[in-house]
């Protein structure tokens, strides 16, 4: 009977999560916080965890996701300079060049390859302003555009922000990161595939014909590439696995190009372009003008590299600090080579590359404000998780899972992680939680920890990340389609299910073959 009560009681936020979202259509701040209070009443009612102690867990379980703060307040700053600089515009224009101006279908898939990769990487966040309109822009109705570069964009979550789920993952874990990209990156690839047919079918590509089919295979093949080079092959340099991704994708797009270019020069002949299409091309960019856009992320990338070089990994690894507190096991603390720093690095690269003028004081400004939001909700999501951690609870529930046996554990508990991560306004409160989870069960059911935590970096990431109410209304509000929002849901949600029973089905062929 206790361990029944106990079990409710540890699943009653993530009803209430659940609820706020779906029931009462609360946004993410709102429904984080109602989720903390149930919370809150739990451990102080019923594991008589006291006041004080409740803030001490609170706050060290913010500390703890330390590099997840720092990512969202850079990203935040670096998506306002990348566009304010007017990188942004000659990187749109610079990728739609490289299809003819009629043909849409070929610029929609160069716009969500190349934008999703490049600004991904540095923040997942900011792309969604840049890609949602210029699909709409390119002729797309704007439910369709919505719906399709939320799935497209679910199998490349995992790996934004410069892989910051798997640093949150390695701060309830403390396993190598690169140990847990290269997890992730196993299960990353088949979900490339299924992310790329739902944004085409989506679409109302005509999936079999012959165009579709190359485009297809093109992109999966290119960000596929990018994963198996720095996810498995090179996991080191984990942090360069969405921008090479998109390296790949855009050379191989480039090529099929040109031969696309010289199939639509004698179409032209026949048949002239229209006026708004004409106009779409003259605004392709020279190549002595596109290179500004590239020139920050390049250098954001290279100084990754740079950082990793042994001699001068050895040298920042005497910047870090260590932090303990309350009886909590210390962590390390290194700004200059965090993901943040990495990012913020890139925003100050996009000021020397700029084609127009901006203003870093206001811009600094703007992404603050931006992010005050997505912090407070970060705030509470790992407040909360550390409190549920430090009463047991979320041990008692991979107990109650792993009583199964390792076959139910493992298509179980990724349905679980896959609730968590939609609930969540985050992804990143959920990954640390059922990260965390593994601990004790992976050992007694003789299942690399890795792997568990590869899988919950995925499924808590990506795939609910098309269903989460707060993220479909803010892209309804990008391109004016309010008061759609359940019409995206639905048209989202059968890709998504997709996605996790193939990930589910893929986790018990390799834990057990």
């Amino acid at each position: 009977m206790r361990a029944t009560i106990e079990i409710i009681l540890a699943l009653l936020p993530f009803a209430v999560l659940v609820a706020g979202f779906l029931v009462f259509r609360l946004d993410s701040l709102q429904t984080s916080l109602a989720a903390w209070i149930v919370e809150f009443a739990v451990i102080y009612g019923y594991y008589h965890m006291g006041l004080l102690k409740s803030v001490e867990s609170a706050l060290w379980g913010g500390l703890t996701m330390w590099t997840g703060f720092l990512v969202v307040y850079t990203g935040m700053i670096f998506g306002q300079a990348y566009r304010t600089t007017g990188l942004l515009r000659v990187l749109l224009d610079s990728v739609e060049s490289i299809f003819p101006a009629r043909d849409k279908e070929g610029r929609a898939i160069a716009l969500v390859a190349v934008v999703g990769g490049f600004i991904g990487a540095f923040n997942g966040f900011a792309t969604y302003p840049v890609t949602i309109p210029g699909l709409v822009e390119l002729g797309f109705d704007g439910v369709r555009a919505i719906a399709a570069y939320l799935v497209y964009f679910a199998w490349s979550v995992p790996f934004v922000s410069l892989f910051i789920g798997a640093n949150i993952a390695n701060a309830a874990t403390q396993l190598p990161v690169a140990d847990i990209a290269a997890a992730s990156g196993l299960f990353g690839i088949p979900l490339v595939f299924i992310s790329l047919a739902g944004f085409l079918k989506i679409l109302g590509f005509r999936f079999f014909e012959r165009e579709t089919q190359i485009l297809f295979w093109l992109l999966g093949l290119g960000n596929s590439l990018g994963i198996v080079a720095f996810c498995i092959i090179w996991p080191t340099y984990y942090i360069l696995t969405l921008i090479a991704a998109s390296a790949c994708s855009l050379l191989l797009l480039y090529g099929y190009g040109i031969y696309a270019r010289r199939a639509d020069h004698g179409a032209a002949v026949a048949q002239p372009l229209s006026a708004a299409v004409s106009a779409a091309a003259s605004r392709d960019p020279s190549p002595a003008g596109a290179w500004r856009a590239y020139a920050p992320l390049v250098l954001g990338a290279a100084f990754v590299v740079v950082t990793m070089i042994p001699p001068v990994a050895r040298a920042l690894s005497h910047l870090q600090i260590r932090v303990a507190a309350w009886g909590y096991a210390p962590i390390t603390i290194n700004l200059i080579t965090s993901a943040g720093f990495v990012i913020l690095v890139t925003a100050a690269l996009c000021y020397v590359f700029r084609s127009k003028p901006a203003h870093v004081v206001a811009d600094v400004a703007a992404g603050s404000t931006r992010s005050v939001s997505a912090l407070v909700t970060l705030f509470i999501g790992s407040a909360m998780v550390y409190q549920m951690v430090d009463t047991g609870q979320i041990a008692m529930l991979g107990r109650a899972l792993s009583n199964g046996g390792g076959v139910i554990y493992t298509a179980l508990f990724p349905f679980f992680a896959f609730l968590g991560g939609m609930a969540f306004g985050q992804g990143l409160p959920a990954d640390f939680l059922f990260a965390h989870m593994q601990i004790p069960v992976a050992p007694a059911l003789g299942i690399p920890l890795v792997l568990l935590v590869g899988i919950v970096n995925v499924i808590t990431m990506g795939p609910p990340n098309p269903l989460k109410p707060a993220q479909i209304t803010y892209c309804t509000h990008l391109v004016d389609v309010k008061g759609r929002d359940w019409e995206i849901f639905r048209i989202n949600l059968p890709w998504q299910i997709l996605q996790l029973v193939v990930t589910a089905i893929l986790a018990l062929v390799l834990v057990f073959i």
